[in-house]
């Protein structure tokens, strides 16, 4: 028969497992507040402004760039104005509808937010890898996906909505009809948010564009596209 015996207390003593215990509590509070208020559209933790208009080196897929140090997001802009020339993976910039230029000192709190009224334009310059379009696609994917015939959206584009009406979010592709490389969008919202958009602009060259801006901006759809090409064309030395 084998003889059974009773674990041996650990030695913690009851205070310390309760400290232990809060502490556990916290941390999970915590990370759950973070989470919840990225996803709401309250943490502007992506954004880290400088007004600093001086010009960084960068390159992207080996491609030069000239960027002011205010149109970029996030540390790199501090990280390139130490450090000289970078290579990145992803360029990150922020620029203002219709300027296209960075946010002034004034303007980062009421501009630094998407989802809210703001006319932040939230640009990715990436390598291109030669992948698949939302272009692409709109055919064989989206329209397969849609809840229902596609309607009128602003400016002229068409509307294909893929969530259904009882759905938390509302998710619509935004696309320019009757031309094969034209205009398109996925624009989603929670409730009680306005919708962001998020634009793959067709590749050029060496470098791919993506960006992302409130429907709102949509009325000006084709000057926005040209502005975003614009400002990257601008950059390149």
């Amino acid at each position: 028969m084998i003889p059974i015996e009773l674990p041996r207390a650990s030695g913690i003593r009851p205070l310390h497992f309760t400290i232990l215990t809060a502490s556990l509590v916290v941390l999970t509070l915590a990370y759950m507040a973070y989470v919840g208020a990225r996803w709401s559209g309250y943490w502007r933790g992506e954004i880290v402004w400088t007004d600093d208009r001086t010009e960084v080196a960068v390159s992207v897929n080996d491609q030069d760039l000239l960027v002011p140090a205010s149109l970029m997001r996030s540390q790199m802009a501090k990280i390139a104005l130490s450090n000289g020339r970078e290579r990145l993976a992803t360029l990150k910039l922020a620029a203002i509808w219709p300027t296209m230029t960075a946010a002034r000192s004034a303007q980062h709190l009421t501009s630094a937010d998407l989802k809210r009224g703001s006319n932040l334009v939230l640009i990715d310059i990436t390598a291109n890898q030669g992948a698949e379009t939302m272009r692409d696609r709109l055919e064989t994917v989206y329209r397969r996906l849609a809840r229902g015939p596609e309607t009128d959206g602003p400016a002229g584009l068409k509307v294909l909505t893929l969530s259904s009406p009882v759905a938390l979010e509302l998710d619509q592709v935004v696309f320019e009809p009757n031309r094969a490389n034209g205009f398109i969008a996925r624009c989603k919202a929670a409730q009680g948010t306005n919708a962001v958009c998020h634009r793959a602009a067709s590749a050029d060259g060496d470098l791919a564009v993506s960006y992302r801006f409130e429907r709102g901006l949509l009325s000006s759809w084709g000057r926005l596209d040209r502005r975003v090409n614009d400002l990257v064309e601008a950059l390149r030395q």
